[in-house]
């Protein structure tokens, strides 16, 4: 399970940053680079803060799992009875169990953050290409308005058009 997380963090991490290449070349103006700037040192700060609390809160993460986990091992089940043999509370199997469910949790919290980055530089992206796309309409506009040819040679295409 751990794999396929850290995978998706993987995948996660390269999506974000072919986004943030793309943008770059994009960005025009200086608010631009000031709004790309922000999401990046604003992504940054979250994932670090999330590192920081994940090392920091990690024992205390750990126990709760644990307890949940002997908690459930604990409960009564309206299924079936276990195997012969079969112990709900291995301590090693719900020690690694709590581990991982508490890995996994964490790497969901930094994948929200590096998706909600991506989604932020797409939204810079579509701003900005909103923003040329208008501007390019204008100039598109004056150009066919400003075309003074007469007859035949107005009908050929001009290099404006």
């Amino acid at each position: 399970m751990k794999g396929e997380t850290t995978l998706e963090l993987d995948v996660a991490t390269m999506f974000r940053d072919a986004t943030q290449q793309s943008i770059i070349l994009e960005l025009r103006t200086p608010e631009d680079w000031d709004r790309f700037k922000e999401i990046r040192n604003n992504a940054a700060r979250l994932e670090k803060e999330e590192t920081e609390v994940f090392a920091n809160d990690k024992p205390r993460l750990l126990a709760e799992a644990t307890k949940k986990l002997i908690d459930k091992a604990g409960s009564l089940t309206h299924t079936h009875p276990a195997p012969v043999g079969t112990d709900g509370f291995g301590k090693s199997k719900i020690a690694r169990q709590a581990e991982v469910m508490v890995e996994n949790d964490h790497i969901g919290r930094v994948l929200k953050i590096r998706n909600t980055a991506a989604e932020q530089y797409t939204e810079l992206g579509d701003d900005i290409r909103t923003r040329e796309q208008s501007r390019g309409m204008a100039r598109k506009e004056f150009s066919r308005v400003k075309d003074r040819r007469g007859g035949e040679d107005r009908r050929l295409p001009s290099r404006d058009r």
